[in-house]
């Protein structure tokens, strides 16, 4: 009888425990840091830059922007804004409207303070040479 039991507790905990697992999976994705997610896609996207894969580059980067917006993804080793990676990217392969699009956006969207003036710059400059 006790045996009895304890097979039936088990089988229950058996099936009750895959959808516990499956909902706390879903709290724990909802409480992430969207950061995390933007860094990652920013990482493969430069990763993608280094093998001149410009059209993975281009998707990566503009996934992580679409997960942070104003791209404040703070104390992260970060060097280069997707944004201007986006525009960067397209401009190595010649679409110049987007790139055109992507700088102008950069510059509107990166505080003064933390754009270095380089990037800046190239970006003042593709808009000065190629776009109305």
């Amino acid at each position: 009888m006790v045996r009895s039991v304890r097979v039936k507790s088990f089988c229950i905990f058996m099936v009750i425990l895959p959808v516990f697992v499956v909902q706390l999976q879903r709290v724990m994705a909802q409480s992430e840091d969207p950061g995390d997610d933007a860094y990652e896609h920013n990482r493969q996207g430069m990763i993608a830059m280094s093998k001149a894969d410009f059209e993975e580059a281009i998707a990566e980067f503009q996934s992580a922007a679409a997960l942070v917006k104003d791209y404040q993804i703070i104390g992260r080793p970060l060097v280069y804004t997707p944004v201007f990676m986006t525009a960067w990217a397209n401009e190595k392969i010649e679409r110049i409207p987007d790139a055109c699009r992507e700088f102008k956006r950069f510059l509107a969207i990166a505080p003064p303070e933390s754009v270095e003036k380089t990037k800046a710059d190239h970006a003042r400059e593709y808009l000065k040479q190629h776009c109305s």
